[in-house]
């Protein structure tokens, strides 16, 4: 993304999203533990919001059928191995999770305990009575685990301590932490979108809530476009002015749409269908930048890098000459977690604590 994740308002605030990929890929859970364990990266590689590659011949992609000898949780339960009263193993999902022509399963085990934790496991040779264990990652609260429609690991769990479970009991925790992790290394991948979806699980989960006839807004570039300006956690724009520059139709599997409001700057937004699905796929803003004309960018961090706090944000400024902005750090729930103020000038340079 060439301005990276930000938003201007009337107040010309200057707002970058990247916080959230560090926050969600190099392991918020710190129990979490691999086979093979797997290096954080903030990589892209078959996962993102348009397929990239073509499918090896052979390979399917989402969940496939399970071979009857390993399908029943029970088998599974001596292999894991599970304690009897304590955990069980939950499920047995089946899938070309390594890039190869041969299956591999996911098998997910369930405790009795507060939270209900869940440990995640992929195994191959899943027909031998020794199965190898490729990955696993332990003690998610409340956790999920399921396979991609890009033959990706993806889970949900409660972070305890974001904005939208701070303070609460275990009875208004909401699932709100979702990772993804990358088809045969199983390093953990962020997904390209800023909204309305910032990972493929909850992508995966909207595109099944408009196959069913809700939210069909989503099937709209510009519908997409106007919600992103008025959501009150983004921009919160009112009498927002959508055009489409280029695709956004039917057949495309891309747009740019221009967005404006009355006393604003015009923003530039990119949108994909995700998987590039024509059929009936939702867009996904993955790009926002100013116009050219504006001088206003951030240069670095760069798109989808990885930060640790404190974090140098360097950038272009003309558009904030003589005003004071902020630049922010939004968490995965889109909650500001840090800021600082920028003064207006042809470059700027703030360092940024977050918590």
């Amino acid at each position: 993304m060439g301005m990276d994740h930000y938003r201007i308002n009337k107040r010309t605030r200057l707002v970058l999203c990247l916080a959230i990929f560090a926050l969600l890929l190099v392991g918020c859970n710190g129990n979490s533990s691999s086979g093979a364990t797997p290096t954080p990266k903030a990589t892209t590689s078959n996962s993102g919001v348009s397929p990239t590659a073509s499918v090896p011949p052979g390979i399917q992609l989402g969940p496939q059928a399970c071979p009857n000898a390993v399908k029943d949780p029970a088998h599974w339960d001596a292999i894991i191995p599970t304690q009897a009263n304590v955990s069980k193993v939950e499920g047995v999902a089946c899938g070309y999770l390594t890039g190869t022509p041969t299956l591999q399963a996911l098998i997910t085990v369930r405790y009795s305990v507060t939270g209900k934790t869940l440990d995640v496991y992929v195994y191959s040779n899943i027909e031998s009575p020794n199965p190898t264990q490729l990955f696993k990652l332990l003690s998610l609260y409340d956790g999920a685990a399921t396979i991609s429609l890009r033959n990706t690991v993806m889970t949900a769990e409660v972070d305890q301590n974001s904005s939208v479970n701070k303070g609460k009991g275990n009875a208004g925790f909401t699932q709100d932490l979702f990772r993804e992790f990358n088809t045969g290394s199983f390093a953990p991948v962020s997904f390209p979108g800023i909204f309305p979806d910032m990972t493929r699980y909850q992508a995966e989960l909207d595109q099944k809530q408009v196959n069913v006839g809700q939210d069909s807004w989503k099937l709209s570039a510009t519908q997409v476009a106007a919600h992103f300006a008025t959501s009150a956690a983004l921009l919160n724009w009112s009498n927002v002015n959508g055009t489409v520059v280029s695709g956004g139709g039917a057949s495309d599997a891309e747009a740019v749409v221009n967005i404006s409001a009355p006393g604003t700057q015009t923003l530039v937004l990119t949108l994909q269908r995700l998987e590039g699905n024509t059929n009936g796929g939702i867009w996904e803003v993955v790009d926002v930048a100013a116009p050219p004309a504006s001088g206003l960018s951030i240069t670095a961090p760069k798109s989808r890098d990885i930060l640790t706090s404190p974090v140098t944000i360097t950038g272009t400024g003309s558009a904030l000459a003589g005003t004071t902005g902020t630049v922010a750090i939004l968490d995965h729930t889109y909650s500001d977690i840090g800021h600082v103020s920028a003064n207006g000038s042809a470059t700027f340079s703030v360092t940024v604590p977050y918590v």
